[in-house]
């Protein structure tokens, strides 16, 4: 730790604090350490570390799958901050099994994990809330309607809102939606689309909803059906830019053009918005900083107990305009 101090121009306690995880500790000072660490190649010996704290200096990080570029970023953000304050995050996907989620969980009830960050749950509201009064627990991006578990995420209703407005202000009189009601954020992006709806004075053209995959083969899919539609939507809203890239290939195999006859707008702006022909519309999801905070706010709950104990925190989207729609 000495050496340590040395390289990065500061105290040996301030080495302490950041290894600790204690908030007490400026940016600039937790970069300087975490340099000075990677330098040296330094590793503090755990078990010791363990027992003079009484922590483990491991959070847990849930999502039902890993598939979605969206929660890698997400766990990457968690992870680099976690790793700056002496953390290891150990990520476990759930496959949507409640009792190997609930198996998890109890690594954060038995004290072989500190914190625990959690991306979409599947047990029930009322388990993730009486989860959340008792445990160190921060909900991001996919949040279950649970008082006290304080969650981090955008704002899905408004960006929702927003990139329908977009849809309705560049020539979008038919609108149609692809989504999904099986998580949170897909009712509130549901619940913006139809407002910028009705705020146009136009009602939805066709709304088609999925409660399995939400992915490529379900925007083709759902796609279809809307292409059976008379007339066809000249606009339409998907929920992920998976689906919409699914959306906008069953619609060029069916001869159309996007956006000339059908405009497509996604969500996330995920690799798959860039990757798409003719390039996506969505909304930018600031899904690393969204680890960041999350983790942030775990450090805290973890170090006081009644901090961010309940509450959310919005961060920023950000509406991207590309080829696949007009203007």
């Amino acid at each position: 730790m000495q050496d340590v101090a040395r390289t990065a121009g500061v105290s040996v306690g301030t080495v302490s604090r950041v290894l600790n995880g204690s908030p007490a500790v400026s940016e600039s000072s937790k970069a300087k350490v975490a340099a000075a660490i990677r330098q040296l190649n330094y590793r503090p010996l755990a078990s010791a570390r363990d027992l003079r704290r009484d922590r483990t200096m491991r959070i847990l990080a849930l999502a039902k799958n890993l598939y979605s570029p969206v929660i890698s970023e997400v766990f990457r953000g968690a992870g680099d901050a976690a790793a700056l304050s002496g953390y290891v995050t150990l990520i476990a996907p759930t496959a949507g099994d409640r009792e190997r989620e609930q198996q998890l969980v109890d690594m954060l009830r038995n004290g072989s994990v500190d914190g625990l960050i959690m991306f979409s749950p599947t047990m029930p509201d009322e388990d993730v809330e009486e989860m959340a009064e008792q445990l160190c627990v921060v909900q991001v991006c996919e949040i279950a309607d649970a008082e006290a578990a304080f969650g981090v995420s955008i704002d899905d209703r408004q960006a929702a809102f927003d990139i329908t407005r977009h849809l309705i202000r560049t020539g979008g009189q038919r609108m149609a939606m692809i989504g999904t009601r099986a998580a949170r954020s897909g009712r509130l992006r549901e619940e913006g689309f139809r407002r910028a709806v009705a705020e146009a004075g136009l009602s939805p053209d066709h709304m088609l909803f999925t409660d399995g995959d939400f992915d490529f083969h379900a925007g083709r899919r759902l796609a279809k059906e809307l292409l059976g539609l008379s007339p066809l939507p000249d606009a339409v809203f998907c929920g992920s830019d998976t689906v919409a890239a699914g959306c906008v290939r069953e619609i060029t195999d069916a001869g159309l053009r996007v956006p000339e006859d059908i405009a497509v707008a996604g969500f996330d702006d995920s690799i798959q918005a860039e990757m798409c022909i003719p390039e996506l519309t969505t909304i930018r999801q600031p899904a690393y900083a969204m680890g960041q905070v999350a983790f942030e706010a775990l450090l805290a709950r973890m170090t006081e107990p009644e901090a961010y104990r309940r509450g959310r925190t919005f961060l920023p989207h950000e509406l991207v305009v590309r080829d696949s729609t007009n203007g």
